[in-house]
């Protein structure tokens, strides 16, 4: 195979795999929803899902003073978690923009490639605070159920 033939399939496997990886891990952090977790409004990007503090505090039966906290910990995530989201965004643009002109330039597929890796580390270190901060509201009941809740909803929908 000739090495051109090769870098550009190597482009193309890394731009997959990107795009695999982005759509898999574009998912905000979110309770069971109970519908799949497939409830778009007209303020939600694509592919986000809303944090749905409702369902969780009747799932759990969470005080007022639980529901509170676990609102403004969701609140105070949201900006950052929807910067996150166009930054990854704008980097697949880039990547599909590099792979459309010609000649494929490794060093710079690389060098997108490294900073949506970078990206996708920091969603989900943002989203593992998020839960963290969650759980420590709840009670250690409460966490079980949770855990319960989700272990059922991997199982039920393949996630």
């Amino acid at each position: 195979m000739k090495k051109s033939s090769k870098l550009l399939l190597t482009g193309v496997l890394v731009v997959s795999s990107l795009g695999l990886a982005a759509t898999v891990s574009a998912k905000p952090f979110e309770e069971d929803c109970g519908r799949g977790g497939h409830h778009m409004g007209a303020d939600h990007k694509y592919g986000e899902r809303k944090f749905d503090v409702d369902r969780m505090a009747k799932k759990l039966n969470l005080t007022d003073d639980q529901r509170t906290q676990i609102e403004a910990i969701v609140m105070g995530s949201k900006q950052q978690m929807s910067d996150q989201h166009d930054q990854m965004q704008a980097n697949r643009e880039q990547l599909k923009a590099l792979m459309q002109q010609g000649p494929f330039d490794e060093t710079e597929v690389r060098k997108v490639a490294d900073t949506q890796g970078d990206l996708q580390a920091d969603r989900i270190m943002q989203r593992a605070q998020q839960r963290a901060k969650i759980n420590a509201v709840l009670t250690d009941d409460q966490r079980a159920q949770l855990e319960d809740m989700r272990g059922k909803k991997r199982w039920d929908h393949g996630s």
